[in-house]
């Protein structure tokens, strides 16, 4: 078997020959390869002979380009080989052969410029191999040198089974020797040892290869999460359009930041958009800046210009800021920390926007308070891109189980499960999966789709009387919101929790409405806007005469919304009683310092009093067709746009039948 595998590459290396001779126009005959001993060559290196017969396979498909005088030869290696090893597998090719020089490329281009000389290459006239790291970035003289360009096919199949049997390593299948060629050179000596079975270190790699490591399984950022997926696509291809010298850097977001709620996976989707973008990660945070070493400033900057550093050496690359707002704000400091505090955030503008620039750098940092932030860096140029980062929807919550409990990806129940867990954070669902993979340890098992049910909180079904007043709620924001005009309503819905189940607001129902973009804000609007949140609240006050506590109770309800508002308005728009304005003179993230304003308590009072009073007032008039509404939310569960028509005021149209369609539109 040896002697015929042996017989077989040697024909292919003469075929080589033959088809140099053929070749009308005068060639050199570097390439007229030597018989060499391919058993020798598999027992000293498995490196060296899978390089060896990758190379001879290029050497024949561009044997007419290679035998030219002035060849100049770019070849991609796959990243997970080291160009050494393609490199001695050329020279045991073309030892001794004189009028070829190699050349092995950069990965990556310094910040001093390029550690290369083309020209002590390019200089003597012989023929140069150049062999370069797929996806790096190649010299553009040598681009322009370049007389062929092509990519290394390594680990064929052929090749693989070949070193195998020179080894005594037994046969492979076809999905062994798959993942085995996708593994790093220096593993290869690991696979193949001799008189032990290569097919035994590939039965581990594909175990490895089915539940693969946290790192290795990536969230799909282009879906799931809002606004922050939007601009991952759109940063792709421009960075793509960069690397093919289509857009200047100019022309590509300099930084962003993601804001959002604690928990929702900033961290986690910065790592998946660097790979989706092919960026190299360097991930930090200001609190790992402010506890490097001994605190001081000097350690301080030190991390912070070791962090810049670090990302424009590994360039094109991703700089990850996370806790962001531990940066702070220079008109906020306490007077004891002030000349701490402001000479890091002056450094860390510097390191954005400094004069030796920052090519091929995104930054992109992650906090929950964006109105903490210094604004100096919230500006063109540095993180000017700002964009909030939600909880996920159902499909990036199916996504985050399927990487946390790949065992189940792919599972439609997992999918359910998913959809059925609105307002439950990145951090939330990763718990509910530790708590699922712990079951399973216990009966020394797989985890399976019971386990994960397990964990989930089932919400109880909703009785008639309950029902009834949260349509009463819905009904009441979507009449007092469509009579004032505040935005184009698109659906209303309840949940019985029995046939419909919410999936994109953690309530137990929601009216989805599409607000207009506005330029400016006038105090009329503001009011409406506060009106159309305190609306549900009004409408059961009416109908019951007291209130349930579902208006309230987290930072997304009715009443926060409206109470912030309000404060905005009497802090930052000067609709309140006095014209006066303070750009940043009330923390909005600090109740206790807002509850101890009693001037601004009170004013904020009066406005939330006079528009609770005006939504009660406007629905007593429309009474009728609130609980008309309300009836048809109770039967149906769920009323669009062209349902709801018949049942806003001065309408003339007729209440059409239900539809039957279970399909159901995601918020």
């Amino acid at each position: 078997m040896d002697k015929a595998l042996t017989d077989s590459l040697e024909r292919y290396i003469m075929k080589l020959q033959e088809a140099a001779e053929q070749l009308k126009t005068p060639r050199t005959n570097e390439f007229r390869l030597t018989k060499r001993n391919l058993p020798a060559i598999a027992r000293k290196s498995a490196t060296d002979f899978l390089a060896y017969c990758a190379l001879v396979a290029l050497f024949r498909r561009n044997i007419g380009g290679l035998s030219e005088p002035s060849c100049v030869a770019v070849i991609a290696v796959p990243s997970q080989w080291q160009l050494k090893d393609i490199h001695d597998a050329a020279t045991i090719i073309l030892k001794d052969k004189k009028g070829v020089k190699f050349c092995l490329h950069p990965t990556s281009k310094h910040k001093r410029g390029w550690e290369i000389d083309p020209a002590e290459f390019l200089e003597s006239g012989e023929k140069l191999i150049i062999f370069t790291q797929e996806g790096s970035i190649l010299h553009e003289d040598f681009e322009l040198a370049a007389t062929l360009s092509d990519r290394l096919a390594i680990c064929d199949i052929r090749h693989l089974r070949a070193l195998a049997i020179f080894r005594r390593c037994g046969n492979l299948t076809d999905e062994q020797a798959a993942v085995i060629a996708e593994q790093a050179s220096e593993r290869m000596e690991a696979i193949f040892r001799r008189d032990q079975p290569a097919s035994r270190a590939a039965m581990k790699l594909l175990k490895v290869a089915k539940v693969p490591p946290g790192d290795a399984r990536l969230l799909d950022v282009t879906k799931g999460f809002g606004e922050a997926s939007v601009w991952a696509e759109a940063l792709k291809k421009d960075l793509a359009d960069w690397r093919q010298g289509k857009l200047p850097w100019a022309e590509v977001d300099k930084g962003c930041l993601l804001y959002g709620p604690p928990g929702t996976g900033k961290t986690r989707f910065a790592a998946a958009l660097a790979a989706h973008c092919g960026l190299h990660l360097e991930a930090t945070s200001i609190p790992k800046w402010q506890s490097f070493k001994d605190g001081d400033l000097g350690d301080m900057l030190k991390a912070m210009y070791h962090a810049f550093g670090s990302a424009k050496e590994n360039a094109p690359c991703l700089l990850f800021l996370d806790e962001f707002d531990a940066i702070g704000d220079r008109a906020k400091f306490p007077s004891r920390h002030e000349t701490y505090s402001t000479t890091v955030v002056n450094a860390l503008l510097e390191c954005l926007d400094g004069t030796d620039g920052r090519e091929g750098v995104v930054v992109l940092g992650a906090c929950n308070y964006p109105e903490r932030i210094d604004p100096a860096l919230l500006r063109s140029g540095r993180l000017e891109k700002h964009v909030r980062f939600p909880l996920p929807d159902a499909t990036a919550r199916g996504e985050i189980l399927e990487y946390h409990l790949p065992m189940l990806a792919g599972d439609a129940a997992l999918k359910e499960i998913a959809a059925r867990l609105p307002g439950k954070s990145g951090a939330d669902l990763e718990r509910l999966a530790r708590e699922a993979r712990r079951i399973a340890r216990k009966e020394n098992r797989d985890v399976n789709i019971s386990d994960v049910r397990s964990q989930v909180q089932v919400p109880p079904p909703l009785d008639p009387k309950t029902l009834y007043r949260v349509a009463i709620h819905e009904a009441g924001h979507a009449l007092v919101s469509y009579a004032l005009m505040v935005g184009e309503i698109e659906w209303v819905e309840i949940y019985d929790n029995v046939e419909n189940f919410a999936t994109t607001v953690d309530a137990n129902g929601g009216m989805f409405m599409e607000k207009p973009h506005r330029e400016f804000l006038t105090r009329w609007e503001a009011m409406k806007m506060i009106t159309s949140d305190l609306a549900g609240a009004a409408a059961e006050d009416l109908i019951f005469g007291h209130r349930a506590n579902w208006s309230t109770g987290n930072k997304g309800s009715d009443f926060a919304s409206a109470t912030t508002l309000a404060i905005r308005m009497v802090t930052e728009y000067a609709f309140g009683n006095s014209l006066y304005f303070l750009p940043g003179s009330v923390d909005m993230t600090s109740p206790p310092t807002l509850w101890e304003d009693l001037a601004l308590r009170d004013e904020v009072t009066e406005i939330l009093q006079e528009q609770y009073q005006r939504a009660r007032d406007m629905l007593d008039g429309l009474k009728p067709a609130l609980l008309k509404l309300a009836d048809a939310l109770v039967k149906h569960k769920r009323l669009d746009a062209r349902q709801l028509e018949p049942f806003w005021p001065g309408s003339r149209k007729v209440v059409p039948p239900p539809t039957r369609t279970r399909n159901r539109r995601q918020h």
